[in-house]
């Protein structure tokens, strides 16, 4: 019997995750199961969705759909409080087709215990203070993973503290966190953070720190988590382990999620070890490949 799984989004062809899920179900020793990455065009999800046959178990939910996929089936508790799912499962059928109705399916959010799962296997475990660079969406699970590993009060450096307000005070409050927002000419101020102000320092802003700015980023924390992939590794995971910090990055955080979406789409528990390197190699491998194209 086939077992289909993707991963969903716009853009969709750079994600990692069909590296991610096809290295678990090879670890686990699975067949038939297939996992693929698809461009859904905004305002086609309720389209794609309906033309799912019965062979599909579920799928993974990227941006800009993380909201909207929320609709198709039956939250867990996480996914209402911070009003995001990146997981869907499938339920009932009808004949050889999905069914459309909400209660048949189950909508999960992995990132935040992939946060949690992320730290922890770096040797973070508990915290009392954190740092968040960048305010968006993405900071709302990151309170709440925050929140996991006992931190009651958080510093947040934004663009815009009207916006960081609005997206963060709700969730802040909900997780009994204390929450301090400031503008971000903090991280170039002739101090910057300083250091050890926070004993971890999240970064959830796809900002391209230079060199310079990443060493005096990494300071204010012992521990440093940069949560984008794309960009591996970071000029902060690279100040980070220069100056002896543990450096926590966006594969990481792409596995620990992953592992959440494997277990909910499979029943079993992949090991972490296989799939970090799977996605490290998978991103070399793009890389070689875009400098030969440059060089051709």
């Amino acid at each position: 019997m086939q077992h289909r799984c993707a991963v969903i989004g716009h853009p969709a062809a750079h994600s990692l995750s069909p590296a991610l899920h096809m290295a678990a179900y090879e670890t686990l020793g699975l067949s038939g199961w297939s996992y693929e990455a698809i461009d859904v065009e905004p305002g086609h999800l309720d389209e794609f969705l309906s033309g799912l046959d019965s062979s599909w178990v579920g799928l993974s939910v990227t941006m800009p759909f993380k909201s909207a996929i929320i609709a198709h089936g039956t939250p867990e508790p996480l996914v209402t409080a911070l009003d995001a799912a990146n997981t869907i499962i499938f339920g009932a059928v009808d004949g050889s087709r999905r069914t459309s109705r909400r209660e048949s399916n189950r909508c999960y959010n992995t990132d935040v215990p992939g946060m949690t799962g992320a730290l922890a296997h770096r040797g973070l475990t508990s915290a009392d203070s954190a740092i968040l660079v960048g305010a968006g969406a993405t900071a709302r699970s990151g309170l709440a993973a925050l929140s996991r590993i006992g931190v009651r009060h958080a510093e947040v450096i934004a663009r815009s503290l009207e916006r960081a307000h609005a997206s963060l005070d709700e969730v802040a409050a909900r997780y009994g966190i204390d929450l301090d927002v400031v503008g971000w000419g903090e991280l170039s101020a002739p101090g910057g953070l300083g250091t050890d102000r926070a004993d971890l320092l999240l970064s959830i802003a796809p900002v391209d720190f230079t060199d310079a700015e990443a060493a005096r980023i990494v300071r204010a924390a012992p521990v440093v988590f940069d949560v984008f992939y794309e960009r591996h590794p970071s000029a902060l995971s690279l100040a980070a382990a220069a100056a002896g910090r543990v450096s926590v990055d966006g594969i990481d955080l792409l596995v620990f999620q992953g592992i959440g979406q494997v277990q909910l789409m499979t029943g079993l528990t992949p090991d972490p070890e296989p799939l970090l390197a799977a996605c490290a190699a998978e991103l070399a491998r793009r890389r070689d490949s875009q400098a030969r194209r440059r060089d051709s």
